[in-house]
């Protein structure tokens, strides 16, 4: 069994993640990391952030096996999924490992072809506030309140899965969950950025599905999720 981690990472809202997110991943047996940089506000060279996934572990020892991709550009979750199902397409590893730069996944061992997730929020210890800036402490500590905050009807979504499959949303592949047992996921979305990263999103969200783009399947553009983000957050901040 052999494993390819795929992420996509927003350089406008989660540089303060990598860290974290790194040293979580290196716990793993991991051969191959690929990772989508994005932003929409400026353009970048990829050179500049490998400086970030230098202490990244893999299964080939000593070695750093990692590709960074470039995507300058507004961010829409459609245009990510055809990316990352152009990576899959192409990997020669037998496996995907799928996190967002905000999801830790716990796992005792990797070893079953397919593992799936449940998705828990991890807030911090704040007086009135939901969210936080990250430093470089311990990220557990930092937010060691868990929830279900974000209110999902569906919190599950494939971890780990074999190469062959294709991601039809960021949550869904062809193979639907079946009861099988899950691991934690620890969310940790509740940083200090996630209040102008989902304006963001509801702006270009409710644009694009003015514009008619759409899902594989006719979907829309999912604009409530974002909505409630702000007015959660906005909430939040005025209690404080």
């Amino acid at each position: 069994m052999t494993i390819k981690l795929i992420s996509c990472i927003g350089l406008d809202y989660d540089l303060n993640l990598i860290a974290h997110f790194t040293k979580h991943y290196s716990k793993y047996n991991i051969n191959h990391y690929h990772i989508i940089l994005n932003s929409s506000i400026y353009d970048f060279e990829v050179e500049d952030y490998y400086s970030y996934f230098t202490h990244l572990k893999t299964s080939n020892v000593g070695l750093i096996d990692i590709t960074l991709e470039k995507w300058y550009g507004e961010f829409n979750s459609i245009n990510k999924l055809s990316r990352f199902n152009k990576i899959i397409e192409s990997t020669l590893e037998s496996h995907i490992l799928l996190a967002d730069v905000d999801e830790f996944q716990n796992h005792k061992k990797i070893n079953d072809d397919y593992i799936w997730g449940d998705l828990i929020d991890r807030e911090p210890i704040t007086t009135g506030k939901l969210v936080k800036n990250i430093n470089i402490s311990d990220i557990e500590l930092q937010f060691p309140i868990k929830s279900k905050t974000s209110g999902w009807i569906n919190t599950i979504k494939p971890c780990v899965f074999p190469s062959t499959e294709r991601l039809k949303t960021s949550h869904h592949i062809t193979r639907n969950y079946n009861g099988e047992p899950l691991i934690d996921i620890d969310h940790y979305r509740w940083t200090d950025t996630r209040l102008r990263k989902s304006e963001d999103r509801y702006t270009v969200y409710s644009r694009l599905n003015k514009e008619g783009m759409r899902f594989v399947d006719g979907a829309k553009f999912d604009t409530n999720e974002s909505m409630n983000v702000i007015s959660k957050l906005k909430a939040s901040a005025d209690l404080i």
